[in-house]
């Protein structure tokens, strides 16, 4: 496949350090291995360098990816009743429409976890409000170019 396509996919390389209960020195070698292994196609890297270069030209700015999209938000969990465990900052409406779309996944299953524990642990993204505080506190100013590297953020 590769001749052909110029392509592997690594289904499921489970690079997280504690999975599989392998030796760590293993474990930091398969990370290590996928770490090196990403690529971009030449093209993507060009545009990559491409917008970088624009985004640099306007002087210091911020990249963020919110990870506060439907489908991540989606996924991440639900609880007993259904809903998902990152609702934080939702209005009631956002998060039924979050359990009506898991609902419609076959493959989707209902696990029973606490969304404040969750949350309280960071597993959970922080809010776009929460990410303005975070970035104040850290001495970004109001004038700070950020550039959002997601899809829609949810909830407007």
């Amino acid at each position: 496949m590769w001749d052909e396509y110029q392509v592997i996919r690594a289904a499921k390389s489970d690079s997280r350090l504690a999975n599989n209960n392998l030796p760590p020195d293993v474990q930091k070698l398969r990370c290590r291995a996928c770490y090196q292994a990403l690529r971009f196609a030449p093209p993507v890297e060009a545009m990559g360098k491409l917008l970088a270069d624009r985004m640099r030209s306007y002087g210091p700015y911020t990249a963020l990816h919110l990870r506060y999209e439907k489908d991540m938000l989606t996924f991440t969990a639900c609880l007993d009743g259904g809903l998902p465990a990152c609702t934080h900052g939702l209005s009631r409406e956002e998060a039924e429409e979050l359990r009506a779309i898991r609902e419609g996944i076959l493959w989707w299953k209902v696990k029973n976890i606490d969304p404040v524990h969750k949350r309280a642990k960071g597993y959970c993204p922080l809010t776009p409000s929460e990410v303005a505080l975070f970035l104040s506190a850290l001495g970004f100013t109001s004038n700070t170019p950020i550039y959002i590297a997601a899809g829609e953020i949810y909830g407007g």
